[in-house]
């Protein structure tokens, strides 16, 4: 009995431990990114856009794109794992990849007026300037 006992705590104390370091890395994602991506395949272009990452949801936070403003949603999974939509007027695109905590890359696929597009895509976390590190260097 005092075994069994044991045994309960030891598992439930592993499982406190293995949550713990998964929410962490789900954590080290949040914050302010860009995402570029090219177009390898068909005639869409180069695009960025700006997004933020909080508690693994990704949005848009501005930008556009072929004189649309640019709607971007998504999900970053415990383990850095993306898959992301974004939309811009009669443009979609769907994209899946792998985030670090500094930076990530994937695919997309899409459609738009000049038919359908795909290509790669990197994302980078921006930090924010400390007011000590100003233009007077």
């Amino acid at each position: 009995m005092i075994g069994n006992r044991i045994g309960i705590i030891a598992l439930t104390a592993t499982f406190a431990i293995v949550g713990s370091a998964v929410s962490a890395v789900a954590q080290s994602v949040d914050g302010n990114w860009s995402i570029a991506a090219q177009t390898t395949r068909g005639h869409c272009e180069y695009v960025e856009f700006p997004v933020v990452i909080r508690g693994g949801e990704i949005s848009s936070t501005a930008g556009s794109y072929g004189g649309y403003a640019a709607q971007v949603r998504g999900r970053v999974d415990p383990s850095g794992r993306v898959l992301v939509q974004a939309a811009a007027g009669p443009r979609i695109a769907q994209g899946a990849g792998q985030l670090e905590q500094y930076q990530g890359s994937g695919s997309w696929t899409g459609r738009g007026p000049s038919g359908v597009c795909s290509g790669v895509w990197r994302a980078y976390r921006h930090w924010i300037s400390l007011p000590f590190f100003s233009s007077r260097f």
